[in-house]
């Protein structure tokens, strides 16, 4: 073979390899088979003891500052799943996803491990994020892993041949994502320097914050994932519940990134809901309120640690008995009790509130566990 042959061979090659790599990332090309080459390197290496800790039997606060083992366990993860970012990241390109039917008349396991598959790659991406924001100071880098995941989600909702259970896992997905957000929010400076590698866009604020707030009716969303699941009347109001804490956590989200977003613009937090809702598109509904009551921001005066204010965004969920909030620790995610040691039938149910600002003991003692009620 001559030379100018071959060198014609290889230029043909390389054309034929750039048109394959262009069409692997154009809407027609399926993201569910990105999800499961990401899910089986994932599988692979957990026998290698490379895990992140979320997939884990670590057990750790997962709110900053993160424990030394926490941060040995991902950087290792981090470091050997590059790849799987990228396939991630790659499907977030994609429209569509082809994931496998359900057949209700054949109860194999092997029908969901997909979706098994899609939580421990969830679990994978929310650490990296995690990581991103606390550890390697990159918040675009951060908050692009928390979109990936978010792309994820839709795509296990919005896809013909919906059923429930893929419907559950996404809203679980959107949970944890929402969780991740709120921890680095409360941490992230908002920047509108183009050149600045380090903090949060405004601009990228600004769209998270409409892409939060833009989700369908929980009543909608619930019956479209119903159609053809025989499931007793008892356990519909549960689902719907589910639905609704989920969007609620992504409510709550959006506006404590609206908050950071007011704290930019005048160098203070929000003294009330009426000054956080020029930084929202609409305040939302809260689920648990009489329909016409919406989620609730607070300014606590002094109410953090270190003695500054404590601006907290809430719902009425699991308020019979009036709300109240913990001073303890922050929150960052739904929890179910009020601190105490009480048996949990004993315990009180006082709302549900997330932390805006960054909250961390001024040392290394626990706070006492005392609640506050709203006034």
């Amino acid at each position: 073979m001559t030379a100018i042959k071959r060198l014609a061979i290889v230029a043909i090659m390389g054309v034929l390899q750039e048109l394959a790599y262009a069409q692997s990332t154009q809407p027609g090309v399926d993201a569910a088979t990105l999800y499961t080459r990401a899910g089986t390197m994932l599988s692979a290496d957990y026998a290698k003891n490379i895990e992140s800790p979320s997939s884990s039997n670590l057990t750790y606060p997962g709110y900053p500052p993160m424990p030394v083992e926490w941060l040995r366990m991902e950087k290792q993860d981090y470091e050997a799943h590059a790849q799987v970012r990228a396939l991630v990241h790659e499907a977030t390109l994609l429209d569509s996803a082809s994931w496998p039917q359900f057949d209700p008349n054949n109860h194999g396991r092997r029908q969901l491990e997909y979706l098994g598959q899609c939580r421990s790659v969830a679990n994978e991406i929310g650490d990296a994020a995690l990581y991103q924001s606390e550890v390697l100071n990159d918040q675009p880098a951060a908050f692009q892993s928390a979109e990936d995941l978010m792309h994820m989600a839709v795509l296990l909702k919005n896809q013909p041949g919906e059923v429930l259970v893929r419907l559950l896992v996404a809203e679980g997905i959107e949970a944890m994502d929402a969780y991740r957000l709120l921890v680095m929010i409360s941490g992230a400076a908002i920047t509108e320097d183009a050149s600045d590698k380090h903090d949060l866009p405004l601009a990228t604020a600004n769209q998270w914050i409409a892409r939060l707030l833009d989700h369908p009716d929980a009543q909608a969303e619930f019956d479209q994932a119903m159609k053809g699941e025989p499931l007793r009347a008892q356990s519909l109001p549960r689902l719907l519940e589910t639905i609704h804490r989920e969007q609620a956590e992504r409510d709550m989200t959006a506006m404590s990134l609206a908050a950071h977003v007011y704290q930019h613009k005048w160098g203070s937090w929000p003294e009330s809901l009426e000054e956080l809702k020029t930084e929202l598109p609409r305040v939302p509904v809260d689920p648990w309120g009489d329909g016409k009551q919406t989620l609730g921001y607070v300014l606590i005066k002094g109410g953090l640690p270190n003695g500054l204010d404590r601006p907290l965004v809430y719902s009425r969920c699991n308020s019979k008995d009036g709300l109240f909030f913990r001073t303890d620790e922050p929150e960052y995610g739904y929890y179910n009790n009020d601190g105490s040691n009480l048996p949990a039938r004993k315990q009180k149910q006082g709302g549900q509130f997330r932390d805006v600002a960054r909250w961390a003991p001024a040392d290394d003692s626990r706070p006492e566990t005392t609640t506050q009620p709203l006034e």
